[in-house]
């Protein structure tokens, strides 16, 4: 070969490596906001460039580290399975050893009809990223050939890093964009189940989920049951419900995310996440069906944790708040009821507080009821019973419990006021007037009049939610309980009788004549009582 044509050569073979490396680069910036597009264009470039019959791109998934086949151009229509697997076998070995692989005719019986073959690991910075395969029918790949493949891996491991990188801020800005319109959402105000399938319909949207769902233990703690749904026909056909509840009961044993496909023809991918609140289990967030592919992916699974690191603390909130409702809404004022909702503080557990506790009763109760038709006694204890019931709510006051005839009420507990003994006075002189009332009333219409004594005491005591997971109430214990109930025992009928205690908190607002200590069950010494006679 004479000097000017050996120059010739070269410099075609610098304007071919020049032109791929032009060609690669094209591709990078049209094709940089979609991995799977690049990968695409370039094996298609390669595919052209070198003349190959067959081209496979394989990348490492960022995930679980495997190497995956991503790309296929086969223009030999020899791809089959078990070609294929013997190919990505052989990919995986250059990839691991980092180092060019051939192959040539008799190496392995799944490749006599492609017999010449070579990979190029694409590795950048010691980091494996995938490779490229080329394989032939009739001919091997040439020294330069196969130089131009390795200059395409020097430009395509930046482009794919690069590729990678963009997804990734693409993925967390999704990710942000997500955190933001699920927080609105959890600060509109809206009722418990309208924000869960609000937050549910933006699930579905993020993750492109055929549906979402919420299931929450009952407030017994016992059942998980649906609380909310994007599609309920899922949960209307026994079977579809059964795997949804099977899995779901799988997240919550393992306490992760838990990921099935194709459990059935109707449940094709199902997405389970446990909501964990300080190492508390209170449900479950899910979501079916990822459209267009057969599984969710590594970012449909971190969007999921996304959404639920936003709404466990408001689903607890809000779980909290029904609970405090179901346990105290029939017996608070509907004012104090919203403070004890907006408050934060779980009024639930138990606590130490000095209150004041009234006890009332209804004087010879008993032996009317003996004498009475069982319609006329509900309908007077019922009548008696409501009278005091709003007595004791004007006042703020917290309604405790019935027993038969007696009425129980807390001042100060659970929502905390510095003149609770005044007002538990307030509203024992409000009782008085309104049995006053109703007695006139019964004597009217041929019932008799039943009078009514009451007993006040101020002092320290436990309250909180006592009972079991089948019952429970809020109420108070503790010594000072024990003495309103013996006062309201010894007070007369239309009498209202308080402690030494309560009498310090209210003598500048109150009248009251002081009576002869008594001796009452539990104590070693007389108490000192008194007689309010006015506020």
């Amino acid at each position: 070969m004479s000097e000017d044509k050996a120059l010739g050569e070269q410099i075609r073979l610098l304007e071919r490596r020049l032109a791929l490396i032009q060609a690669v680069d094209q591709v990078r910036d049209l094709t940089v906001q979609d991995v799977q597009a690049m990968l695409t264009a370039l094996a298609g470039l390669i595919t052209d460039t070198l003349q190959a019959d067959l081209c496979l791109l394989s990348l490492v998934e960022e995930e679980s580290g495997e190497l995956s086949l991503k790309t296929i151009v086969d223009r030999s229509g020899l791809a089959t399975p078990e070609v294929l697997e013997t190919i990505q076998e052989r990919t995986e070995q250059a990839l691991e050893q980092e180092q060019i692989l051939s192959w040539n005719a008799g190496d392995e019986a799944a490749l006599q009809k492609l017999p010449h073959g070579v990979i190029i690991p694409i590795v950048l910075n010691g980091e494996r990223l995938g490779a490229i395969t080329l394989a032939n029918r009739n001919r091997p790949f040439s020294e330069e050939e196969i130089i131009l493949l390795d200059l395409a891996e020097d430009q395509i491991d930046s482009a794919l890093t690069h590729a990678r990188t963009y997804a990734r801020l693409v993925a967390r800005n999704r990710e942000l964009e997500t955190l933001y319109r699920v927080d609105r959402l959890r600060d509109m105000g809206l009722p418990f189940d309208e924000m869960l399938t609000a937050v549910l319909r933006e699930l579905c949207q993020v993750l492109e989920a055929e549906a979402g769902f919420v299931m929450l233990f009952s407030d017994r703690g016992q059942e998980l049951e649906l609380r909310a749904s994007t599609h309920r026909d899922f949960f209307t056909a026994s079977a579809q419900a059964d795997l949804i509840r099977r899995v779901a009961h799988q997240a919550i044993r393992e306490a992760h995310l838990v990921e099935r496909t194709a459990l059935s023809p109707q449940v094709r991918s199902l997405l389970c996440a446990p909501l964990i609140l300080h190492d508390t289990i209170i449900g479950v967030f899910g979501a079916v069906n990822r459209r267009g592919l057969p599984s969710f992916t590594h970012q449909d699974r971190r969007l999921l944790h996304a959404i639920i690191s936003q709404m466990d603390t408001a689903i607890f909130e809000s779980l909290e708040k029904r609970r405090l409702r179901r346990v105290l809404e029939r017996s608070v004022d509907p004012r104090v009821m919203e403070m004890l909702l907006n408050a934060d503080q779980d009024f639930l557990r138990g606590q130490r507080a000095e209150a004041t506790i009234l006890f009332s009763d209804m004087r010879g109760f008993t032996n009317v009821a003996e004498r009475t038709p069982p319609e006329t006694l509900v309908a007077r204890l019922n009548e008696h019973l409501e009278a005091m019931t709003e007595a004791i709510l004007a006042h703020q006051g917290t309604l405790d419990k019935f027993v038969g005839d007696a009425v129980m009420a807390l001042f100060g507990v659970p929502w905390p006021m510095e003149d609770h003994a005044l007002r538990a006075v307030r509203t024992a002189m409000q009782m008085q007037k309104a049995q006053q009332h109703l007695m006139e009333h019964w004597v009217r219409i041929g019932w008799e009049a039943v009078p009514i004594g009451i007993g006040i005491n101020t002092g320290p005591m436990i309250a909180g939610e006592i009972g079991t997971l089948r019952r429970s109430d809020y109420t108070v214990i503790g010594d000072a309980v024990n003495l309103a109930s013996r006062l309201c025992d010894l007070a007369q009928p239309n009498q209202i009788l308080i402690s030494q205690a309560t009498y310090e908190r209210v003598r500048e607002a109150v009248e009251a004549r002081p009576l002869e200590p008594v001796i009452v069950k539990g104590k070693s010494r007389p108490v000192m009582i008194y007689e309010v006679l006015a506020v």
